[in-house]
């Protein structure tokens, strides 16, 4: 999540050196409890240069609709309309007219998912701290978790695929979202408990496995 301090940074050096502020807060109806959402469009100063995108796929559950939005100054909707326009010549009305219904009423099904998925969160953070040397970046918002998978011996992709293929566990490759995250991999927490459960048991299984084996 972003705190207030980090957005003050990124501010800095957006007026600094004349930059725009892209904020993507497709997560921000799916904050957990105690966690706190800061957007750069509430920073006054900050405000004619941030452009927030979000969707109603998260928040939701609606990915299939691919409807979004962005919100910033008048002069950049008015250079963006024409493109748009063009972009989505053709589109379905009811697409539009379902998002514009489901951001003035709310997602009924945000409270829920953040319940589950925090509830995830943790039990992922607390078997894998206990039982592995996996280290969890356990997160604030979302439906994904990153874990550290360095203590292993192997990047990333090297332990999604052993994992895949040995565990019958998949998970995603952390060099697919860069090159900072060679050494990790990105866990769903949208699986329904009981598998979510036995994915844990598989991995951790297979850690410890890996570990014994001599290199």
């Amino acid at each position: 999540m972003r705190h207030s301090k980090d957005i003050a940074a990124i501010g800095e050096l957006a007026l600094a050196h004349d930059f725009w502020i892209i904020s993507d807060e497709v997560y921000a109806d799916l904050v957990y409890e105690g966690a706190r959402f800061t957007s750069p469009l509430a920073q006054e100063q900050l405000a004619d240069r941030v452009i927030v995108v979000s969707s109603i796929s998260k928040s939701h559950a609606a990915p299939g609709f691919r409807s979004g939005w962005c919100v910033s100054s008048k002069a950049f909707c008015d250079a963006l309309l024409p493109f748009s326009e063009t972009m989505l010549f053709g589109n379905q009305p009811f697409i539009a007219d379902m998002t514009a219904e489901a951001v003035t009423n709310g997602s009924p099904v945000a409270a829920g998912m953040v319940a589950r998925f925090s509830a995830r969160a943790e039990r992922l953070e607390a078997r894998l701290t206990a039982e592995t040397a996996l280290r969890v970046h356990r997160p604030e918002a979302g439906m994904f978790a990153m874990v550290d998978v360095s203590s292993t011996g192997m990047d990333g992709l090297a332990f999604a695929m052993e994992l895949l293929h040995e565990a019958g566990v998949a998970v995603m490759p952390g060099a697919s979202f860069g090159e900072s995250l060679t050494n990790w991999v990105r866990l769903a927490l949208t699986i329904p408990d009981d598998d979510f459960d036995e994915a844990l048991t598989r991995i951790i299984a297979h850690v410890t496995q890996t570990a014994a084996v001599p290199a």
